[in-house]
């Protein structure tokens, strides 16, 4: 966990440029506290903040130079925020290349994994990561947020200055001209989505996404996609097996660290899992005593017991809690996610602060393996054209009861935007895919995956340490998306494969519970809000106050005080 941002212009050392970068890292500091550091020339202005996790010694990591070994020129620069978890893999390559290192940090490693193989180093590097490389000689800027979005990347381009940093608070620091908006994704989604931030001139860069900005000319590219066209497995047993290597080896990868790690055990099986197989010393679960619709303690304790942990730690937040840190939320989460969880993230990050620098945690299995129970839905919708009587009749059907496109829109549509809006902007990721369990699940790893990612990262780095997802290494994913759809969701079983695997490390009665709860807060119950048309699941009422203190944190205060300007 880190922070990170830059300038990229002309003849910036006269226009306070320095003060501007040193601006932007002092309102991300959070993400950082160990260390800062800057790179000031005419062309550009670079600044980190670093959170010391791998190498916790070593110099001249924030930021890392490389410079040439005849005169110590500086060649290039990086800024780096994420880990690079195959970093002693990539290393040991380099090495026999004839690179030659000087600390024991991935940062070394990535900056000359950039220098080796370019743009191409993005193909070898397993991680997550927000980086910037500035190259002195060539005077560009290569940048590159990781597969899933785990990290963030934002940015203004005018045609003369590129202005880029970890955080939107940062940039509303110093960009010059800022147009409020609610994107249409936000009106039916209850988050931005894709470049979409709530200011017209500043975007996000996607995930799995690079840039370089060269001469005033800025490039964007995808340099990685999901191959929809792979063979599928259908071989439970081979998938199995391969799962459980593959998440096996994620979190020993994501165990690699030179400060303490702990789990965030809900008491389901995705966490679960990885509590299992990480065996923690310390795990950290949320208890709100509302009931069983509420808690799954009872469940997280079980699992704690099995696998012997040292420390149980139970996080009890209250809605005099609530109260008090809502606003500090609201200016940490930099966007509205459209989930009440962002609260128990925040008050879990500040417990498990008290004991170590890095939680794992199980974010992705659902869109990954079709666990979101509203997806039973438009699978049993699919299998009424398994009747051979029906199967050729689709288009009859899809007449009388729409596109499995449209359904699964309105399905997921929170808001004020036409279906057939929402339908349009979330079809480029559902038509990926033949199978209405890939579609659906590609589609909500495009979207609400990366928006429920910014909420975990966002709460972490308030309390400065650092969240891993084992579940979203990329082979993973790669490997979700080539199982053939029954094994994803069977006999009505949604994400079936991964209840198989649980059967291996978790006690049989976790395994077996029917009922499926998210990260649940009783916010509806302290705003008093039955919630009109989704009952429990009603966030209208939560996101108008969301909103309005967001407005009043983001144009009112941040406006305030800004006085760069």
């Amino acid at each position: 966990m880190c922070g990170i941002a830059g300038i990229i212009g002309k003849n910036l050392q006269h226009q306070k440029g320095e003060v501007k970068a040193r601006a932007m890292i002092q309102a991300i500091r959070h993400r950082g506290p160990d260390g800062e550091g800057f790179f000031v020339s005419d062309e550009a202005m670079l600044g980190m903040c670093r959170l010391s996790i791998i190498d916790l010694k070593s110099p001249g990591l924030c930021p890392v130079f490389y410079r040439n070994l005849k005169n110590q020129i500086v060649e290039q620069v990086l800024i780096f925020n994420g880990e690079i978890y195959n970093y002693l893999e990539l290393k040991k390559e380099l090495k026999l290349l004839g690179h030659d290192f000087i600390t024991t940090s991935d940062s070394e490693v990535l900056l000359y994994a950039y220098r080796e193989w370019g743009e191409k180093c993005l193909d070898r590097l397993n991680g997550m990561f927000a980086f910037a490389i500035w190259d002195v000689q060539k005077k560009q800027l290569f940048c590159a947020r990781d597969r899933a979005g785990e990290k963030p990347f934002y940015y203004y381009f005018d045609g003369e200055q590129f202005i880029f940093a970890s955080e939107l608070k940062a940039l509303l620091k110093i960009v010059p001209h800022k147009t409020f908006q609610l994107p249409e994704s936000y009106l039916a989604l209850e988050y931005p989505t894709g470049a979409d931030t709530f200011f017209k001139e500043i975007k996000a860069l996607p995930p799995a996404q690079a840039l370089t900005v060269q001469n005033n000319k800025l490039k964007i590219w995808e340099y990685w996609q999901i191959d929809s066209s792979a063979k599928q497995i259908s071989d439970s047993k081979k998938a199995l097996e391969k799962l459980d290597f593959l998440l096996c080896d994620a979190i020993k990868l994501r165990l690699r660290a030179d400060v303490p790690s702990g789990v965030y055990l809900s008491g389901g099986i995705d966490s679960g899992l990885i509590a299992a197989i990480a065996k923690p010393k310390v795990c950290f679960s949320v208890n709100f005593p509302y009931g069983e619709k509420y808690d799954e303690l009872k469940y997280a304790c079980v699992i704690a017991k099995k696998i012997k942990v040292d420390e149980h730690i139970v996080v009890r937040p209250t809605e005099i809690d609530f109260k008090k840190y809502f606003r500090e939320i609201v200016y940490f989460l930099d966007l509205p996610v459209g989930s009440f969880s962002a609260f128990a993230l925040f008050m879990l990050a500040k417990k498990a602060k008290e004991k170590v620098k890095i939680v794992l945690g199980g974010e992705g299995v659902d869109e990954l393996f079709s666990g979101y129970t509203r997806y039973l839905f438009l699978h049993h919708d699919e299998a009424i054209y398994q009747n051979p009587f029906l199967k050729n009749y689709r288009s009859l059907g899809e007449h009388y009861h729409s596109t499995t496109l449209k359904r699964f829109a309105h399905l997921t549509n929170r808001g004020s935007l036409p279906d057939e809006q929402l339908a349009e902007i979330i079809a480029p990721h559902f038509k990926k895919f033949s199978s209405v369990e890939h579609a659906m699940g590609y589609t909500e790893f495009k979207t609400l995956l990366v928006t429920l990612l910014q909420m975990e990262d966002r709460m972490s780095a308030a309390a400065s340490i650092e969240n891993r997802t084992p579940f979203l290494d990329h082979r993973i994913i790669e490997f979700a998306f080539s199982l053939a759809p029954e094994l994803k969701i069977r006999n009505g079983q949604p994400k079936w494969l991964i209840f198989e695997l649980a059967k291996k490390y978790l006690p049989r009665e976790v395994v077996e519970r029917k009922e499926k709860k998210g990260l649940v807060v009783p916010m509806n119950l302290w705003l008093k809000n039955l919630g009109k048309e989704r009952g429990e699941f009603d966030r209208s009422k939560y996101n108008q106050i969301f909103l309005n203190k967001w407005k009043q944190v983001f144009l009112k205060e941040q406006k305030s005080l800004n006085i760069l300007l």
